[in-house]
């Protein structure tokens, strides 16, 4: 495979980017042997790994055995377990307030009170320390009456949402760290993509509540108004299986975007993401689902850890999610080091002048 490339490297030279012609700065992100910077004229060999590959789905299988390889190195060579603990502590530090913060935006359209019953389809999902500590926190909150919420959430949303936006801040370095990419945005521009994203999924959660909310209601209207028994026999079904949905898509989508406009680069399309948003969200819940039962019936954090034990759980569960999380974005980030094809969204640019460092080099398998 080394004879091949190099001899289309010498059919094929390299001409140097002109200056000014990239609209980002000379990128130095962690060098790897394993990746040549080249464009590399298509041999029979390459096309078999997916080397033209437009979208993921065009890559052979071959291909991608070589993609999974390098994300399994990369998930044990790489700081992702460092950053991922990083990760989990900062994410511990604004649970709060994105819950102050979620349980007021939500009350201003809605009843309060609607929120707790509804986070109960979380008890599935989430290890039994983290679900009481989460509930008990929401309890407090919709106690207080609904002026008060207004007025906290007027008076006190920028607060909470800079707390909040720690956690999404170790995860925009930590998406940098997945896509081999030094952080290249201003510090006001930083600031901004991370109180945003924050922001986002703050109301994405109220709207995904909101929906739980309604979601019965309108199964029970249906059947009751226009006569269809056949919805009416199957409600309890849907309802049982249409809460996990909703979640599931939610979570789906707050990934997708994560992966998009969280690391420093041009942005992905949408092709290159969808397998990391997948295999995040299945591996998000096979794992929640698999922790919960430790904790209920091997472990208990309560009896090690005592007053202490909720929140080691909780922050133990973030950890899990912050690492499926970046073993997603680091599947995504070696599905585009496979392909010499541009897979940055927008115009297709030259390799070398794409402003990412996945999409400017090939895997050298």
């Amino acid at each position: 495979m080394a004879q091949v490339r190099e001899q289309s490297l010498n059919q094929a030279p390299m001409k140097q980017p002109e200056s000014g012609a990239d609209d980002r700065p000379d990128q130095t992100p962690g060098a790897r042997d394993d990746v040549v910077e080249t464009p590399v004229v298509p041999s029979e060999a390459d096309r078999e790994l997916g080397r033209g590959a437009k979208q993921p789905t065009h890559i052979p299988w071959a291909g991608w055995k070589k993609v999974l390889k390098r994300t399994f190195s990369e998930m044990i060579s790489d700081r992702i377990g460092l950053a991922a603990a990083g990760c989990a502590f900062y994410a511990t530090l604004a649970l709060f307030p994105a819950i102050s913060t979620m349980v007021s935006v939500y009350g201003l359209a809605f009843d309060p009170n609607t929120v707790e019953p509804q986070l109960r389809v979380l008890r599935n999902l989430l290890p039994r320390p983290a679900f009481q500590l989460i509930s008990e926190r929401v309890h407090t909150l919709v106690a207080q009456p609904r002026g008060t919420l207004t007025i906290s959430l007027i008076i006190g949303t920028l607060i909470t949402l800079w707390s909040a936006s720690a956690g999404t801040k170790s995860m925009i370095a930590a998406l940098n760290i997945a896509y081999e990419e030094a952080e290249t945005r201003s510090f006001v521009r930083f600031q901004i993509t991370a109180l945003s994203m924050t922001l986002c999924a703050i109301l994405g959660a109220a709207l995904a509540v909101a929906l739980l909310v309604f979601l019965p209601a309108v199964l029970e209207f249906i059947p009751t108004h226009f006569g269809f028994e056949a919805v009416e026999a199957g409600t309890q079904t849907l309802l049982r299986l249409g809460s996990p949905v909703v979640m599931l898509l939610f979570v789906g989508l707050a990934f997708s975007l994560l992966y998009r406009f969280g690391p420093s680069r041009r942005v992905a399309g949408w092709h290159w993401i969808t397998p990391g948003s997948m295999v995040a969200t299945l591996l998000w819940l096979l794992a929640s689902i698999g922790f919960s039962y430790y904790v209920g019936h091997v472990a208990s954090y309560d009896a090690t850890y005592g007053p202490l034990g909720a929140v080691v759980g909780i922050m133990m569960w973030f950890f899990v999610t912050a690492y499926v999380v970046l073993l997603g974005a680091e599947l995504n980030a070696e599905l585009e080091l496979q392909t010499a094809m541009d897979s940055t969204a927008g115009t297709p640019r030259p390799i070398g002048r794409r402003g990412a460092y996945v999409a400017d080099h090939v895997a050298d398998d």
